[in-house]
């Protein structure tokens, strides 16, 4: 619900989800990613949702959403031991979005992207823009990763070639980065390119984890110490009208 007061009237449990401008589906996604952030909703379970996705009032679309469909196999527990010095709520959340770009890709066409959180300091020293950074100049509380709004710019910057570098605590600093990490020490893994030896090469050089989406297939890898530790597979959301 969008109104504190309506909340308080309502006997079951709520979320306040007050995003004016986001799509509908959007903030469905950003409060079923809370609800399992909090523990609310389950691994295995299914939950059943009702909206109007046209503005108005009247419910006209039913989405059945199994949590394993959606998100694949991971959980925040999953992530707990993967990067000790990055949130694991914060790597839930970049490990979601990645997932939807993998899924979603943009205007049609399945693109790949780089997402590096953690030790943003060391990450920038070590990259270079590849254009003009497009987060540059906004208050940081326009570039909580957190905001719907803002993941949502972020699907339509992962267009463009580059990395994602997000601080600790979810500010995005920057899009569109090289990363120059020292790729010439990292073994190249087999079957995977460039955007993978770069997300390799740039956690093993700093404390960072990087995420990465597959252009060609939309899988999700997360990079930590120069290795894959964990692979996500794509996925099709089912919505029926």
């Amino acid at each position: 619900v969008a109104s504190k007061r309506l909340a308080e009237k309502i006997a079951v449990e709520t979320f306040l989800c007050d995003f004016s401008g986001v799509a509908r589906n959007d903030r469905l996604n950003y409060v079923i990613r809370s609800a399992i952030e909090t523990g609310r909703i389950k691994k295995g379970e299914r939950i059943i949702c009702l909206y109007s996705r046209t503005g108005t009032k009247l419910i006209d679309t039913i989405r059945i959403v199994r949590i394993e469909e959606m998100y694949g196999p991971v959980s925040p527990r999953d992530l707990k031991n993967i990067g000790k010095k990055v949130p694991v709520e914060l790597l839930f959340m970049v490990v979601n979005l990645a997932v939807e770009i993998g899924q979603e890709g943009r205007e049609g066409s399945p693109i790949g992207t780089i997402f590096v959180v953690g030790d943003s300091e060391r990450v920038l020293e070590m990259s270079k823009p590849m254009i003009f950074n497009p987060f540059r100049g906004y208050a940081e509380d326009e570039r909580n990763i957190y905001d719907p709004k803002v993941q949502e710019s972020i699907k339509e910057l992962a267009l463009l070639d580059g990395a994602f570098v997000i601080r600790e605590d979810g500010i995005v600093l920057a899009a569109g980065m090289y990363l120059h990490g020292a790729a010439d020490r990292i073994t190249p893994i087999k079957g995977l390119g460039a955007r993978h030896a770069a997300a390799s090469a740039i956690s093993q050089s700093t404390n960072a984890i990087a995420v990465t989406v597959s252009e060609s297939t939309g899988t999700v890898r997360i990079f930590s110490g120069g290795k894959p530790v964990k692979t996500i597979r794509s996925y099709r959301l089912k919505t029926r009208h």
